[in-house]
């Protein structure tokens, strides 16, 4: 069986960490089960493509998420091999 990073054998292969910060681990948490799995499998999703990308290191950038009623930020570092929410708001329907 052939891990990620035994088909990449570029320098820069290595795993990718998704972190959630402390301060929105509560947020996070609060979710509904549904969104809650939505955006924790984006995460996942989003950390697995990057490491696919994955070339010369580069500054981090930081990419929008709506999905399930909330809108996450997230930052992508690849010199770091990670990626990290760093914002999730709840999207409120009107009515």
């Amino acid at each position: 069986m052939t891990s990620v990073a035994d088909a990449d054998p570029t320098p820069f292969s290595r795993a990718f960490t998704v972190i959630i910060p402390c301060g929105l681990r509560g947020s996070v948490d609060g979710l509904p089960p549904q969104t809650r799995q939505a955006l924790l499998s984006e995460l996942f999703r989003m950390a697995s493509r990057a490491h696919q990308e994955q070339g010369l290191p580069s500054a981090p950038r930081v990419t929008c998420l709506d999905l399930e009623g909330c809108h996450a930020t997230v930052e992508v570092d690849l010199s770091r091999s990670r990626l990290t929410l760093a914002g999730l708001t709840r999207i409120r329907a009107l009515g």
